[in-house]
């Protein structure tokens, strides 16, 4: 092998090449929270489903919010998931600043938002104030810290995005200090066979062991073996920084095949139109199945993510053929870790078996699959390489299975859009169930998800976002209320809060669970957090004293209804 320092020369050499740098902003923008930035969450971080958009800064609730820099506030949306409470900075400069998941706006804001959820009768608003309505000094604070919409511990969401709005970019990129002198560690190497029609099967599985000088090292020895003529590699590999152990995401990826860059991208900024492309960046079966995530190290045939400064990625090697592999890792800070070791294809002593399958569906052109009960569609680029497809019916004889159960090849596989599905029903469906049949997506331990469907020609159709196995069930069980302070009443509380929950999680596009809320017959109030299935009313400081009557309904996807009602004195 070539000496290390050989190797750290070139690296370096390449870095300069391959990405003309954009010129941020230093001075700018200033910290969004009191006391030093600590992160839970970097930008471009691997997440199910999409690039994280921006950086996460750990704190408590409550913590005071500040305006990055001077601007005007031009959106503020309120959501039970997603960001949560949210507000949009725009700045001179033509960038926009995000801060999500707050636990409440400052006093001025916070009256806006109210007057306009009263008007609209709506916990969700999603509203654009006039350019001068709420101007903000340079630190001023907007609100406070807090975990709402889909945040599973207090912390802010900070994001920074272009003039255009089309480009989020790494808030790191205009000075934000933070303290990091840990380089990422590299943890395992996965080896993947490509065949001759461009499709991946993973060989062999590697463990990473961290040596001197930042340097990590196969535990196997210093060469992987491969089969395959065509073969490309995947990593797990996660950054710490100073002031926190969480497992972050990192900033750059490259490969080399002897000396020469094979493939490379950093997370200096990504466009959000491509954030789905995530799912063809990572192994996403290893997601699937363990909650994993790889950085695959080539880009798939349908991956039009344009992040990629260098995108090959697949070396071929003749019989008894050796390359040079060397991986480098960085943060934004530019610490660094490498891997070196060698690839060398040896014979096969067998062909490996092939999964069975009965239909091949390209990763370029739209497929259709039509049998006496199911119909599929994927459009063009649905997928992310071409597929050997396994389609299988299986008789399900459960009560309230009202079809088979259609295999729909396995979940390991990503998608880049939905595919249209249609089921027949085998069994008669009552009339009074006829409108509450959905097309069931039945996910590992029993889970459920209510996928929607309109009838059409006889069969059920919808759209899926996910490989699997699909059914038609029935739903006419109303949704759950459970009162969690009701005991002695609401004379002396604040608020009065429940518990919602229904028989069946719903996918994104069909509406989960809906509600109104009522005091003597006029709307009020609920706020509402999707993940836990709270709603909570505060009582307002005009209501009269007396009795009052208190009413909640609660519908699900398919209109079963829910009532609570409670007289309370004030």
């Amino acid at each position: 092998m070539r000496s290390t320092f050989t190797i750290s020369i070139l690296l370096l050499l390449f870095s300069f090449t391959f990405r003309e740098e954009t010129a941020y902003p230093r001075d700018y923008f200033t910290l969004p929270v009191s006391g030093p930035l600590r992160l839970s969450g970097t930008f471009g971080e691997l997440r199910p489903g999409h690039f994280h958009a921006g950086i996460d800064l750990k704190g408590s609730v409550g913590d005071v919010l500040l305006a990055a820099a001077e601007g005007y506030v031009s959106r503020v949306t309120v959501s039970p998931d997603g960001y949560g409470k949210v507000i949009y900075l725009s700045h001179p400069n033509g960038y926009t600043t995000i801060y999500a998941h707050m636990d409440h706006f400052n006093p001025e804001l916070e009256a806006y938002v109210r007057s306009h959820q009263y008007a609209e009768e709506s916990f969700s608003v999603d509203l654009h104030p006039e350019p001068g309505q709420f101007p903000v000094e340079k630190g001023a604070i907007i609100g406070a810290m807090g975990l709402t919409g889909h945040s599973f511990g207090p912390h802010l969401h900070f994001e920074v995005r272009d003039r255009a709005g089309k480009a989020v970019i790494n808030p790191l990129n205009f000075g934000l200090p933070v303290a990091d002198h840990r380089p990422p560690s590299l943890r395992r190497l996965r080896l993947y066979a490509i065949d001759e029609q461009g499709t991946s099967y993973m060989q062999e599985e590697a463990r990473l062991r961290k040596g001197k000088d930042n340097h990590f090292f196969l535990v196997q020895g210093d060469t992987l073996y491969t089969t395959a003529a065509l073969s490309a590699l995947g990593l797990e590999v996660y950054d710490q920084q100073d002031e926190a152990d969480n497992r972050n995401g990192i900033y750059s990826l490259k490969l080399y095949y002897d000396d020469s860059l094979s493939f490379y991208f950093d997370m200096e900024r990504f466009l959000q139109e491509e954030t789905r492309y995530l799912n063809a960046h990572l192994d996403y079966a290893a997601l699937e199945e363990n909650g994993e995530f790889f950085n695959r190290l080539y880009r798939m045939p349908g991956n039009a993510f344009s992040n990629y400064v260098k995108e090959e990625g697949v070396v071929p090697l003749r019989e008894g053929g050796a390359v040079q592999v060397h991986l480098q890792a960085g943060d934004i800070s530019g610490n660094t870790s490498e891997l070196a070791f060698w690839l060398k294809r040896i014979p096969a002593k067998a062909e490996p078996p092939k999964p069975f399958y009965n239909y091949q569906l390209p990763f370029d052109a739209p497929s259709i699959i039509r049998t006496p009960s199911l119909f599929l569609h994927f459009p063009g680029g649905s997928l992310y390489e071409n597929l050997n497809f396994h389609y299988e019916p299986v008789l399900e004889d459960s009560y309230g299975v009202y079809s088979l159960v259609h295999h729909v090849h396995h979940p390991g596989i990503p998608l880049h859009q939905p595919f249209d599905i249609g089921i027949r029903p085998t069994l008669l469906i009552p009339d009074q169930l006829r409108d509450k049949a959905f097309i069931a997506y039945c996910g590992s331990g029993g889970a459920v998800v209510n996928c929607g469907g309109q009838w059409k020609d006889g069969f059920l159709q919808g759209r899926a976002r996910s490989l699997g196995a699909y059914c038609i069930l029935t739903d006419d069980e109303p949704p759950v209320i459970e009162p969690l302070n009701s005991r002695g009443g609401p004379r002396r509380a604040a608020s009065i809060a429940f518990r919602i929950s229904d028989n069946y999680e719903t996918a994104g596009d069909v509406p989960g669970l809906s509600y109104r809320g009522t005091v003597d017959g006029r709307w009020v109030l609920f706020e509402y957090d999707a993940k836990s299935g709270r709603l909570e009313y505060f009582f307002e400081a005009t209501l009269a004293q007396g009795v009052h009557q208190l009413r909640l309904e609660v519908k699900d996807a398919m209109d079963n209804t829910a009532v609570f009602e409670q007289a309370f004195s004030r």
